[in-house]
């Protein structure tokens, strides 16, 4: 699901919610972001536009977000819940361990893995979330001193 605010609002209304300049400065702080944020840099930088918002209101409108489809929950680069927007309803992350860039990939074969813990545990396994940890390319020139995606080196 898209951040836009058309959606969002809609989504919201359907829970009997109004999507408020409050609400609507988490959903710009996070769509704006180029890495996953926690929800305490969420609370910052969305105070940036809207000074009077309460962390209590950042905690709920991630919940909220998260219920609906529109952000993922993942583990930051300091290994502490963060949020990145979800492009996909079914979708995966990868987190820059360095940077915390998160990107989304949708393609995952887990039906073994899930047939295979479903038949040891006994479960019946309804979802699965996967999160992969690696070092993305701009961090990984910007180490090694080569060329990163923009073709430049990290000097």
């Amino acid at each position: 699901m898209a951040l836009d605010a058309d959606t969002i609002s809609r989504s919201f209304a359907e829970r009997g919610l109004r999507l408020t300049r409050q609400r609507r400065a988490v959903v710009d702080a996070v769509a704006a972001a180029g890495a996953s944020l926690s929800a305490l840099q969420v609370f910052d930088a969305a105070r940036e536009r809207c000074p009077e918002l309460g962390l209590t209101t950042v905690y709920r409108t991630l919940e909220v977000l998260s219920e609906i489809g529109a952000v993922r929950r993942v583990h930051g680069p300091d290994h502490c819940e963060a949020f990145v927007p979800a492009g996909a309803a079914h979708g995966h992350t990868v987190v820059c361990s360095s940077c915390g860039r998160a990107t989304e990939f949708t393609k995952c074969d887990m039906h073994a893995v899930v047939e295979a813990a479903a038949r040891q545990t006994g479960y019946e396994i309804t979802e699965h979330f996967l999160q992969l940890s690696g070092i993305c390319a701009a961090c990984h020139a910007a180490a090694s001193g080569a060329p990163g995606p923009s073709g430049k080196g990290a000097g």
